[in-house]
């Protein structure tokens, strides 16, 4: 029994498609891991220079932990480092942001009827997208593919949002109490209890 038939060259066509839908959304969800380990160096570096701008970090040095070696560092030093580094990583996440939006046209492109985009990725396009009509001007000249891409966006942020909401209202199901089973039970003083 063959598990597929037909032309070879158009199952060979078929695969291809299939395998580049596949390579951009691996590239998409890679993007995303990265954006969410900036924002964790951001968020710890923020912490860190809350607490010596606080003055919870005492001394004129302090232990930082750099590319696996543990140093210690003037507190001036370590206050310039920590801001430096967290520009850095400010405009890596600018660019990664970039990168996932193009990834994420690319991947629409290829295949628009993607409808389980992550909600933070189409809220993102979205947002752009509101960005790039509010930049053309009064004319609002988008080009037929943004504007077709733009919908598929919206729909798949539609989906997600639905989707969403049905997780939540199935969670919240589960999660009340449901006192039905008791109304089958009588009071001990009830009227039929009688001796």
């Amino acid at each position: 029994m063959k598990l597929l038939s037909g032309d070879p060259r158009k199952i060979g066509a078929a695969a291809r498609i299939l395998l580049r839908i596949e390579q951009l959304a691996d590239e998409v969800l890679r993007t995303e891991e990265d954006l969410v380990d900036l924002d964790r160096q951001l968020n710890g570096r923020r912490e860190a220079l809350g607490a010596l701008r606080r003055g919870e970090a005492k001394g004129g040095t302090q232990w930082i932990a750099s590319q696996g070696q543990f140093m210690r560092v003037p507190t001036r030093s370590v206050k310039e480092w920590l801001n430096r580094r967290q520009d850095e990583v400010q405009a890596e996440r600018g660019e990664a942001r970039s990168r996932l939006k193009s990834q994420t046209r690319d991947l629409l492109k290829e295949h628009p009827q993607v409808t389980t985009l992550n909600p933070r990725v189409c809220e993102l396009m979205l947002k752009e997208r509101k960005e790039v009509t509010g930049s053309q001007g009064e004319d609002g000249a988008a080009s037929a593919a943004a504007k077709a891409a733009a919908a598929a966006i919206a729909i798949a942020a539609s989906k997600g949002a639905v989707w969403e909401r049905v997780e939540r209202e199935e969670k919240r199901k589960k999660d009340t109490l449901d006192y039905s089973r008791f109304d089958q039970i009588a009071d001990s003083d009830s009227d039929g209890m009688e001796g």
